[in-house]
């Protein structure tokens, strides 16, 4: 059966869960719709059929009167982020040639451009949700608008956390419209490491550097952590735009010599940096943009390599850790009880050790990727057949 799988963008090294679960769908043959087309080399497509349409990426920023044009044109239908005009009717051709029985869109700001093609073709169309576009670009009063207008009328509504789908049925949507489903960790490449014990202890932390994701929080608990145990590193994985203000604290408490920021890298390298680690941290908060975390990929991926994670009670990251088996969750913002965890966790390689077990365990049976792909290919051909 063919699936049109729409996204604004294909190969963001942050959406590593979007390709996984592209280049694995078993039941559906998957046809890419999408505006841009990243990383090629990284994130091959094994031969899947992709269409790269000639149009502005976000028509909704474009500067100056443009912006005004295009809400304009989509006021009509109170849908302020439609495809509208020769857009539109490329996408339709596009369409026609695939013959999709289903539409799946990922992220909200997709869905909305494409729902008017869908319901006009008659073509049932899910929407995944992720994390942003259902938290801080609901700040956007144009988004916030098209969206609430527009919730009944997808066919089937995907989210990663528990929070998001309590967030969609008070809106109105039925629950039994609203599936959770995390994008979950490939268990099989991610895998069990029995870590060798070492005087000097590494605390990770991989993710973007951005105020959602509060690495500044992790820092000033790891300065904490040193005066407790001595000696220790902190290996921070990623890069963005909040790098060179986090080097600089960094700096100023006097930390240059245990820590180190490796910029981006590649998912493999990831996957090297947790094997070399004995502890996971990620102090993840609501950020003042409205930013929540929907569903923590490194802290899947840290897991499930047995590494104990210390996090922060977060969007969903509440549904990933069990508090005191998996791992530990502190309150937002909360230096002195995360330094406390850390230090805990670094001094009882016991501990350690039963926590990371835990959490493999617990990736293995709620999270494993292909488990999650599989629930996803359920809903989408159980929407076809309504």
């Amino acid at each position: 059966m063919n699936l049109a799988f729409v996204s604004r963008t294909i190969g963001n090294q942050s959406e590593v869960w979007m390709w996984r679960q592209l280049t694995n769908f078993r039941k559906l043959i998957p046809h890419i719709i999408t505006w841009e087309y990243v990383n090629s080399e990284l994130f091959g497509l094994d031969g899947l059929p992709l269409q790269v349409l000639p149009f502005e990426l976000r028509p909704e920023e474009m500067p100056g009167l443009g912006r005004w044009i295009y809400r304009l044109k989509c006021a009509p239908g109170l849908n302020f982020y439609a495809s509208i005009g020769a857009e539109r009717r490329f996408i339709l051709k596009v369409l026609s040639e695939i013959k999709p029985k289903i539409i799946l869109c990922h992220f909200g700001h997709t869905a909305l451009r494409m729902l008017p093609i869908a319901r006009e073709q008659r073509i049932p169309i899910v929407v995944h949700f992720h994390g942003l576009d259902l938290s801080s670009s609901l700040y956007n009063r144009w988004y916030r608008w098209s969206l609430l207008l527009a919730l009944k009328n997808f066919s089937e509504i995907v989210v990663v956390g528990s929070h998001q789908k309590k967030w969609v049925i008070k809106h109105g949507v039925p629950e039994n419209r609203v599936h959770l489903i995390p994008c979950g960790v490939p268990t099989q490449i991610f895998k069990y490491k029995v870590r060798q014990l070492s005087k000097k202890i590494q605390f990770i932390c991989v993710c973007r550097l951005v105020e959602s994701k509060g690495v500044e929080y992790c820092i000033r608990a790891f300065a904490q952590v040193l005066k407790e145990i001595g000696d220790g590193r902190l290996l921070i994985v990623g890069g963005g735009p909040l790098q060179l203000k986090l080097e600089a604290l960094s700096h100023w408490l006097g930390l240059n010599k245990y820590i180190t920021f490796t910029g981006p890298v590649f998912p493999n390298k990831v996957i090297e940096y947790l094997a070399e680690s004995d502890i996971f941290v990620q102090h993840s908060v609501f950020a003042s943009d409205g930013s929540v975390e929907g569903f923590g990929v490194s802290i899947a991926e840290a897991a499930a390599t047995g590494l104990p994670v210390v996090s922060t009670r977060c969007g969903g990251i509440e549904d990933q850790v069990i508090d005191k088996k998996t791992g530990f969750l502190v309150e937002q913002r909360d230096v002195n009880a995360m330094a406390n965890c850390m230090v805990r966790l670094a001094l009882d390689p016991a501990l350690r050790k039963k926590i990371g077990k835990a959490g493999r365990e617990h990736m293995v049976a709620s999270f494993d990727a292909q488990k999650q792909i599989s629930k996803l290919e359920s809903v989408l051909l159980d929407c076809y057949r309504k």
